[in-house]
């Protein structure tokens, strides 16, 4: 009699054991399933939006970039609302003007929730290819990357200084989550909201403290430069990477 109450105890236990992983089991598919589906409509929303950013050009006459806001009166249905070791040893800084591959011209305005879409960065080693945005926060980076620094980035990206632009780390392939892969000489192909589009080599690649911001205002020496920027895996310290524009 002992023994069998013994044995109904453990069939009880054993069957409770089965329903609580199973109950996990089915959690665990259920957020790797909602994961993927998350990924993939945000991918397909960075794709919606470089395409919509890449025929939204106007041309125009000089100075009028300065003198107008191009974007008056357009209607948009979303609109709104470390430093590290440098261990290059570069030329003097060219003093050729970047140039547009489309003329002068300027982009009447690509938004996603009310958030501006000021570029797209482009790196051939890690397959990626993501809109900037003008703002970092839980929807643009789901998306795509920000442009942090300086405050009027829109206006110098691939023109002057040196533009920040951060980007998630999702343990995967997707955004930034492979940036600590790259390597001196590595390609990085940045369009501005003027059509510009300039290649940047990189030439530094470091782990930073993860409040460490003076890279960002470093002295370029006349150099067009930008900053990229992820936390790593254990997200206690940050991968950043310089790369000038040739």
């Amino acid at each position: 009699m002992k023994k069998y109450k013994q044995l109904k105890m453990y069939s009880k236990f054993l069957t409770a054991l089965i329903i609580i992983l199973t109950v996990f089991l089915i959690i665990l598919v259920g957020y790797a399933i909602y994961s993927l589906y998350d990924n993939y409509t945000a991918d397909e929303s960075a794709e919606e939006l470089m395409a919509q950013f890449e025929n939204n050009y106007e041309e125009i006459g000089d100075g009028q970039i300065s003198g107008e806001n191009p974007t008056e009166g357009v209607d948009n249905q979303d609109q709104p609302s470390q430093e590290g070791n440098n261990n290059s040893n570069p030329s003097k800084p060219s003093t050729k003007k970047p140039t547009s591959s489309n003329g002068s011209s300027y982009n009447l305005g690509t938004y996603y929730k009310g958030y501006k879409v000021i570029g797209i960065i482009s790196i051939p080693k890690l397959k990626i290819q993501y809109p900037i945005f003008n703002v970092d926060n839980t929807e643009t980076l789901r998306v795509g990357t920000a442009a942090i620094y300086p405050s009027n980035v829109e206006e110098t990206l691939n023109i002057s200084g040196n533009a920040v632009i951060a980007g998630h780390n999702y343990r995967n392939s997707r955004m930034f989550s492979k940036l600590h892969t790259l390597q001196n000489g590595d390609s990085i192909f940045i369009t501005n909201i003027n059509g510009i589009k300039l290649e940047y080599k990189v030439y530094n690649n470091y782990t930073a403290g993860a409040n460490d911001f003076d890279y960002a205002t470093r002295d370029t020496r006349g150099y067009i430069e930008i900053s990229l920027s992820t936390c790593t895996n254990d997200a206690s310290t940050r991968t950043v990477v310089w790369a000038r524009s040739q």
